[in-house]
């Protein structure tokens, strides 16, 4: 109710700004004694005046319970007006009204419940809104930045003083955090316990499809060791270098595991290949080198690009991700040229006694697709394709919205879109500085006019108007009151509670009885009646009842009578030093806080706020703007990282194949991967976000790795089956362990997290598939494929 919420309110504000270590400042916005005093005037002419007319119909009413607030004196007054009307007259407050409200705590207490009534409706006149019911307080913590969570002591705080002051549920009060501090507090323990949930999974993942691909617990142990000792590499880089991880960058962890082990896949299944055709362990794993290293390499770098091209952009949130990620790739290199051939040696493969060609499933997939006729089809398909995810692909949007990061169940975000989507003053505006109070209220004039804007607040909105006319009814209103009783009759005993309530049921029943009632009180006083009934039948304690019904009065009559105490009106010296402090600067510049019309979580009225206040003043500032511009800026990051990684690895490409023609070959599968991928995310509706704007540059760098794989087999072996070498069935097996270990992303609660491995998933498996189904396609065709040779040594 109001009157819990406002009492709540001031308990806690009274307990935060005690704790002056843990905050700077704490403010209650209209919870001062002026506000208290002067309340009324901040009202609507026509509200006043709906009040008083109220307040005169309820007068007998608190003018009794001022007396005896308690159990007695409401079921006495209760009493006199059912006797009053029963006799002909009429009661001096709205029976039915008074009937509900009793009946709704009486039927609660009978259940074991607990329902508190609202004296503020009760002397308004009014139903409560969800505004009514809820009190805001600013706290302004004291945040230790040398903490991983420099928030949590002061949430922690608020959190504690709240249970201490028995402000819970279980006494009708619910107390929720939100803004920056709250949020950015749950962002970073969100994107923790994701990669905690999703680096054990991915690892799990990695290990089982090492286990089917290298088909040797030798090769799955020596490649885990040298992944894990790679991982603490480059954990310490991430330490000596940046020094800090942020919610972007911690994802490194589950990247390292899913791209670090496909070194350890290409060199193993090589040297697996060589050691299953007769070679001896050393020439085997010299010769495994010799053959992959070279792609390694330059695998190394057409990855680290995918990640480098984030440093120099403006969002450094991926800068840190690209620069530890990019630079894990040269450290996990270097761990399988050093580690994995010295654990290799330890406990090398065994070659077989005998060894047979067999025709493996890569072979018959490469005569399928190796057909003049099956290439035109793959390349016709794949132009049709990529055109028509170029143009799905060109409705990509970026969603700016931080809070669409979050889980939406956790606290900070579930308040702040109450307030945002609520009625009362969205926790978004836009300020600007206006540079006197005159030009502050000019611009204020103007502000208003726009369809955008609700209100505009400057410090001369807080100088109530018609003041002469509204003291005018305060004061009418205190006379009818009269003045508060001196000292209230001491709280009756149980017996003297049940005593007057057995006696107003028997003036109800008797009135009941008579027939003399209206038709639209007899349903009320008739339940009324049952449920007093059955209280009277219950041994129990009516304390409960009591408290629920008149705790809050006694405080409400209170504020009432204090507000009913202005004399003259309020100037501006009279305005509190804390409200004045907060909207003039020491300069003398005036702050200017203009609210939007519509719900600005959606980014499209976000925009058009700002626009349409923008256009006014062009300088305001606040959130929205925050928001909306560090969207831009990300959206221009991915751009020019988008940019730079096309155009670094075609410059790879040309490097590598010494062909123009030949590179373009082999980036347009890549390209059209990125399509299909960027087509995904529109028909699955997964927009980019802060978190996942890495995947398309990324992606780019992954699938040329096994575009490059390919073509150096290919030099290696012109003759032969590439489908059914070791070098696919490493491309493939690297491509199940990116999956498993990116897809281990969806399991965080991190949304941003979550989508980042939900479009890394599906854009590894659309460059998997273009590179072992386009690629070979449209590179040269060679003649054994035409000629119909057999199978090759079956890797």
């Amino acid at each position: 109710t109001p009157d819990l919420a406002e009492d709540a309110a001031t308990t806690l504000a009274t307990r935060l700004e005690a704790d002056t270590t843990t905050f700077k400042t704490v403010y209650r916005p209209g919870g001062d004694a002026f506000f208290e005093r002067n309340g009324l005037l901040y009202m609507a002419l026509d509200e006043l005046e709906d009040l008083a007319d109220n307040l005169a119909a309820v007068q007998p009413l608190l003018a009794a319970l001022a007396r005896d607030p308690s159990l007695r004196g409401l079921f006495d007054e209760l009493r006199v007006a059912v006797e009053e009307t029963a006799g002909g007259g009429a009661a001096d407050f709205d029976l039915t009204d008074a009937f509900d409200r009793l009946s709704d705590a009486a039927e609660a207490a009978l259940d074991g419940r607990r329902h508190y009534l609202s004296w503020h409706e009760v002397i308004s006149g009014e139903t409560a809104s969800i505004a009514d019911r809820r009190r805001i307080i600013v706290v302004q913590p004291r945040l230790d930045f040398s903490q991983l969570q420099p928030q949590k002591d002061a949430l922690d705080a608020v959190r504690a003083a709240a249970r201490d002051a028995g402000l819970g549920p279980e006494n009708g009060v619910r107390v929720r955090l939100t803004g920056s501090v709250a949020i950015n507090y749950d962002q970073l323990d969100l994107a923790r316990r994701g990669v905690e949930i999703a680096a054990p999974v991915s690892f799990i993942l990695v290990a089982i499809v090492l286990i089917v691909g290298l088909r040797s617990f030798r090769l799955v142990a020596a490649s885990l060791a040298t992944l894990l000792i790679g991982l603490a590499w480059t954990a310490g880089f991430a330490t000596l270098v940046v020094g800090e991880l942020n919610l972007i960058s911690i994802a490194f962890v589950v990247l390292f595991i899913g791209l670090g082990i496909d070194f350890s896949i290409h060199l193993c299944l090589r040297y697996r290949e060589f050691v299953l055709g007769g070679t001896a362990h050393d020439a085997a794993l010299a010769a495994a080198g010799r053959e992959v290293g070279g792609a390694l390499f330059l695998c190394a770098i057409t990855t680290a690009a995918g990640f480098y091209v984030f440093i120099p952009t403006e969002y450094v949130g991926v800068a840190d991700l690209g620069l530890i990620s990019g630079s894990g790739m040269f450290i996990s290199l270097a761990a399988n040229v050093t580690v994995l051939p010295a654990l290799l040696t330890l406990m090398p493969l065994r070659p077989p006694a005998t060894t047979k060609p067999v025709a493996g499933v890569g072979w018959r997939l490469g005569q399928r697709l190796g057909s003049a006729t099956a290439r035109r089809v793959v390349r016709v398909a794949a132009i049709v394709g990529g055109l028509g995810a170029i143009a799905v692909a060109s409705q990509m949007r970026f969603d700016v919205n931080p809070l669409n990061l979050l889980d939406p169940g956790v606290e900070s975000v579930v308040t702040q879109r109450d307030l945002l989507a609520g009625d009362g003053r969205a926790p978004w505006p836009l300020r600007i500085l206006a540079g006197s109070k005159d030009e502050a209220v000019a611009l204020a004039e103007r502000l208003t006019a726009l369809d955008a804007v609700d209100e505009v607040i400057t410090i001369a909105d807080y100088l109530p108007a018609d003041q002469g006319e509204k003291l005018d009814i305060i004061e009418e209103i205190a006379i009818f009151l009269g003045p508060l009783p001196a000292r209230p009759r001491a709280a009756p005993s149980d017996a003297e509670r049940r005593a007057t309530m057995s006696q107003f049921r028997i003036a109800l029943d008797a009135w009941r009885g008579s027939g003399n009632i209206a038709d639209n009180v007899k349903s009320s006083a008739r339940r009324l009646a049952e449920a007093l009934a059955r209280l009277a039948a219950e041994e129990a304690s009516l304390g409960g009842l009591e408290r629920d019904l008149l705790g809050g009065f006694p405080e409400r009559l209170r504020r009432l009578y204090a507000a009913l105490e202005p004399v003259e009106p309020v100037a501006f010296d009279d305005l509190p030093r804390a409200l004045v402090a907060r909207e003039v600067a020491a300069d003398g510049r005036y702050r200017v806080q203009v609210f939007p019309t519509d719900d600005i979580a959606d980014d499209g009225a976000m925009r058009r706020f700002i626009g349409a206040v923008r256009g006014v003043a062009p300088d305001a500032i606040g959130h929205p703007v925050s928001i909306t511009e560090s969207g831009d800026a990300v959206v221009r990051a991915f751009r020019q990282a988008l940019a730079s990684a096309i155009g670094v690895i075609v410059v790879l490409l040309i490097v590598i194949t010494r062909r123009l023609g030949d590179a373009a070959l082999v980036a347009a599968p890549l390209l059209l991967a990125a399509a299909l991928t960027g087509a995904a995310t529109v028909i699955f509706a997964i927009p980019f976000n802060f978190a996942n704007v890495i995947v398309l540059p990324l992606l780019l760098g992954i699938g040329v790795d096994s575009a490059i794989h390919l073509v150096h087999r290919r030099r290696a072996d012109p003759t032969g089956a590439l489908l059914d070498t070791s070098t696919a069935r490493a491309v493939v097996f690297s491509a199940l362990t990116t999956i498993c270990s990116f897809g281990s992303l969806m399991l965080s609660v991190h949304h941003g997290t979550a989508t980042m491995g939900q479009m890394l998933t599906i854009g590894v498996g659309f460059t998997v598939l273009c590179t072992l189904v386009v690629l070979p396609a449209v590179m040269p065709r060679p003649a054994t494929l035409s000629g119909g040779d057999g199978p090759g040594n079956g890797g």
